[in-house]
């Protein structure tokens, strides 16, 4: 299972399964707890607003694979 770190829009670190995600969508400016978020990711289960552009999370997807047989092989 490949998991990926993102962060909320208060700044906190968030984990989420690659495997649960739906869509990656951009966040329209809003105010509030939004208000630094850039993109919206969809899951299975829900949703999570976060701090990295779409182009970040699937930076983030590719190198999850790769980061896992990384650490299987050391």
């Amino acid at each position: 299972m490949a998991w990926i770190k993102v962060t909320d829009p208060q700044g906190h670190p968030i984990y989420l399964s690659a495997e649960q995600l739906v869509r990656i969508r951009p966040c329209i400016a809003g105010a509030g707890d939004l208000a630094s978020a850039k993109s919206i990711v969809d899951l299975v289960s829900g949703m999570q607003a976060v701090r990295e552009t779409q182009d970040e999370i699937i930076e983030h997807i590719r190198n999850a694979g790769r980061d896992d047989d990384k650490a299987a092989g050391a």
